[in-house]
């Protein structure tokens, strides 16, 4: 099911809303899953392997940010300080590389559409 962004929220909302909605089993899965992809890509390079790449690596950022806000705010908080502060660290990382992968996405999409463009 997907979820429609209203007009007054931002993107950072709506994917924090996404990532609440979600089941901790969805999350891992795209961990998991976004890493295998990005492996494959990564060891295979086809040509232009790094816009699929980035994008695994979005859906694998994207579960562990998830996955890490949903153990640091659940009602069963984690008692051991080590796992805390891990996940404390975990967060602001997989934004940074999401972010990345993001770009890596957006501006590898641009360089293939102008493709040998010459001013």
């Amino acid at each position: 099911m997907v979820a429609a962004i209203r007009h007054e929220q931002s993107l950072g909302e709506a994917l924090a809303g996404h990532a609440q909605r979600a089941s901790m089993r969805r999350l891992i899965l795209d961990i998991v899953g976004g890493l295998i992809a990005f492996g494959i890509f990564v060891a295979w390079r086809p040509e232009g392997w790094a816009i699929p790449a980035s994008a695994a690596l979005c859906f694998a950022t994207f579960g562990a940010w998830g996955a890490a806000d949903r153990l640091l705010d659940s009602p069963y908080r984690i008692t051991n300080h080590a796992i805390a502060a891990s996940l404390l660290i975990l967060r602001p990382l997989a934004i940074v590389l999401g972010v990345g992968a993001a770009l890596v996405i957006l501006f590898g999409s641009l360089e293939i559409a102008m493709g040998t463009f010459i001013h």
